[in-house]
């Protein structure tokens, strides 16, 4: 009874937000083919790079909004959720893709996963710092606008949440909604979806509802505040450590396919600190179609089973982050290849 009813709010609160799937071939067009052109979504050639260049968010322009109303996570759902459980025979798996951005820097943009999805219809789940989303507005509303794409809360600036507290904590996950529900108020603005009588404009959803911690890292007061706010919290199960500049597309394809299983959830990077990553997703992808994987967001795979939750954060194993902390990973030796992967996933230079 306990696992009917947390699966039932699951997908309740997914399709509550807008997470039905949308079948392609009923749309005359997407919002984003009717918006921009192919040369407008095309990715400039510098575009993926990072710029080392602080820049402030408009954090009094986020705070002056009126947040959309936040569902009730419950009790079981509260924790963090590393994969899902599927029924016998079903084999979905969720790709998603952090773009990270720190108060320090303008990340970049990967525009040749981006395109590589799409040209493949490709579902996938993008979890956004509020920064990156105000820093890349014409980018984010093109992710938000895209029907086979989902995106989710990173926090404001990529704080680790371990270290943060108090509004300073309610903050780093308000403001990032906020940041998403002012992209998406600009993308409806658009001429482009003014819709002909008769016809509906295509539904985007107003809030995001999934959140990911950066660095993977939190604690019983980050947990709390996150379901506080209605979302639910995705950490993974499958690390690719694209970060590693070092890593190569093989690299990173062995790893995924290896250890990829029913209810998968592969953590990477598409802010231009994926390295490689856009080169190995032709070398995962038709290999797990081949294997009878489909390709799903975040919330339709916690909607499809029994989502497995755990009290705590963790890159692989339960306590493997608990003295780690990105500024001194770079100086630490890996004792093996999980312990490498751990390192890349949780590097990110400022």
């Amino acid at each position: 009874m306990v696992r009917i009813l947390i699966v039932s709010v699951t997908a309740g609160l997914m399709l509550v937000a807008g997470y039905q799937r949308v079948n392609a071939a009923d749309r005359p067009a997407s919002i984003v083919e009717r918006c921009w052109t192919p040369d407008q979504r095309a990715p400039g050639k510098t575009e993926h790079m990072t710029l080392r260049r602080r820049v402030q968010v408009d954090k009094g322009a986020l705070r002056a909004r009126t947040p959309s109303p936040a569902r009730a996570v419950p009790e079981g759902l509260r924790g963090s959720i590393r994969r899902v459980e599927l029924p016998a025979g079903k084999k979905l798996v969720a790709l998603t893709f952090d773009l990270c951005e720190t108060p320090y820097s303008i990340a970049g943009y990967d525009g040749g996963i981006v395109d590589f999805l799409r040209e493949h219809e490709v579902r996938a789940t993008f979890f956004a710092s509020g920064k990156w989303l105000e820093t890349h507005g014409e980018r984010a509303q093109q992710l938000i606008a895209d029907p086979n794409f989902e995106v989710g809360n990173h926090g404001l600036e990529h704080r680790d949440f371990r270290r943060v507290r108090g509004a300073g904590l309610t903050e780093e996950i308000a403001l990032a909604q906020a940041a998403y529900e002012r992209g998406r108020e600009q993308l409806m603005a658009h001429a482009c979806l003014v819709s002909p009588p008769g016809t509906k404009t295509p539904a985007v959803p107003r809030a995001m509802t999934l959140f990911r911690f950066p660095y993977g890292t939190c604690d019983a007061a980050a947990l709390k505040a996150v379901a506080d706010q209605g979302l639910l919290a995705i950490q993974w199960d499958v690390v690719t450590g694209d970060p590693e500049r070092g890593r190569s597309a093989r690299a990173i394809a062995a790893t995924v396919l290896s250890r990829v299983k029913p209810g998968s959830i592969v953590i990477a990077h598409a802010n231009g600190r994926g390295w490689n990553t856009a080169a190995a997703l032709p070398l995962i992808l038709p290999k797990l179609k081949a294997q009878g994987y489909e390709f799903v967001t975040v919330g339709e795979l916690l909607a499809a089973g029994k989502p497995v939750v755990a009290k705590s954060c963790y890159q692989l194993h339960p306590g493997d982050n608990r003295n780690l902390h990105s500024a001194t990973l770079a100086k630490q030796k890996p004792e093996s290849s999980a312990d490498s992967d751990q390192r890349a996933l949780l590097h990110y230079p400022d």
